[in-house]
């Protein structure tokens, strides 16, 4: 079972080449927009590996994480890091409402942020740049994982938890960065008579 299929739902971002994806414009909010996207797909394709290459090596497979079975520390981490890509897609769906909604107070084809930009809404810029490094650094936390894993096999099972818990950190640092963002753009949306 692939790990699509064990978490039962959409887990790849978004196709960025849909008509829908126009709201973004073609400057800097798509190039944000493009960014997250890729990191959160690195994401999911670091996490589908494992998946393949370790869901199952000791028995416990990571579709019984959370089923109240007892649960070895490799399907536990494998587990925790697949776990986490729902949470990621809801990032990137959170990510493509505010870059539409950016777009929309501030059209721009290019990527320079004007100072009247800046006025309506902030750093939003680079809290969603910020957040897509963030969601980078926990693809890069699953790829070393993946890594441990090869070479080390289940040995030393604390650290082996301590890849899913890092990146679960990043995941987290990366919402709150994008919740800030969305308060800010909603805030000057409202301001200027427009709807979220």
């Amino acid at each position: 079972m692939g790990l699509r299929e064990a978490l039962g739902g959409r887990l790849f971002a978004r196709d960025r080449r849909s008509p829908e994806e126009k709201r973004f414009g073609t400057g800097l909010w798509r190039q944000h927009r493009d960014r997250f996207s890729r990191s959160v797909d690195r994401y999911f394709e670091t996490a589908e590996a494992l998946h393949r290459e370790f869901g199952d090596v000791d028995g416990t497979a990571v579709q019984d994480v959370g089923a109240g079975a007892p649960v070895t520390p490799v399907a536990a981490a494998v587990g925790e890091i697949s776990a986490l890509t729902a949470t990621l897609n809801a990032l990137d769906d959170r990510v493509a409402e505010l870059m539409a909604r950016c777009h929309r107070t501030v059209p721009l084809d290019g990527l320079v942020f004007p100072a009247e930009g800046r006025k309506l809404l902030g750093d939003v810029p680079e809290a969603v740049s910020r957040a897509a490094s963030l969601v980078a650094q926990a693809a890069q936390t699953a790829a070393m994982l993946r890594a441990h894993l090869r070479m080390h096999g289940a040995a030393d099972a604390a650290q082996l938890l301590e890849y899913p818990a890092s990146a679960r950190r990043y995941a987290d640092r990366a919402a709150e960065l994008l919740q800030a963002a969305s308060g800010t753009a909603d805030g000057n949306g409202a301001a200027r008579g427009e709807r979220p």
